[in-house]
């Protein structure tokens, strides 16, 4: 069930439950974080609208792991933006350098403070490198 976080500990724990979805690996369940309409933007990749396109995204680069984790280095809500620097981990399907990838990342993530999408993320911009995981998985294929 998503919630609006209020104080230091419910964010903690509204990052480590979005964390945990992504970690997943699994875009079905995407719509336990993200509104039906949420926009996402990953640096210069053209804005994705809507669930469904997330989705699409996501799962087409998610099917290339093995694995992937985010840790949170800190964050701060202010009014309904989230602010999180974190580091993220993957480890991708039949790399043939079975090299664990490692990057810096910063996220800003807008959540919907009232009414059905209470607690759920209505649009989000996400910054790091990525050109070492687009490697790997170019490497792997």
């Amino acid at each position: 069930m998503a919630f609006v976080p209020t104080t230091r500990s419910e964010i903690q724990a509204w990052l480590e439950r979005f964390h945990s979805v992504n970690d997943s690996l699994d875009p079905s369940r995407l719509g336990e974080i993200y509104t039906e309409d949420a926009k996402v933007q990953f640096g210069n990749v053209p804005l994705l609208e809507g669930l469904d396109q997330i989705r699409n995204f996501l799962g087409a680069t998610w099917a290339g792991l093995e694995m992937m984790r985010h840790e949170t280095e800190s964050f701060d809500m202010v009014e309904n933006r989230i602010y999180q620097p974190c580091h993220i981990t993957w480890q991708v399907k039949n790399d043939p350098e079975k090299e664990t990838i490692k990057v810096p990342a910063a996220a800003i993530l807008h959540v919907e403070l009232s009414g059905e999408r209470k607690g759920l993320i209505s649009r989000a911009a996400f910054y790091m490198d990525g050109s070492p995981l687009m490697a790997a998985l170019q490497r792997s294929s």
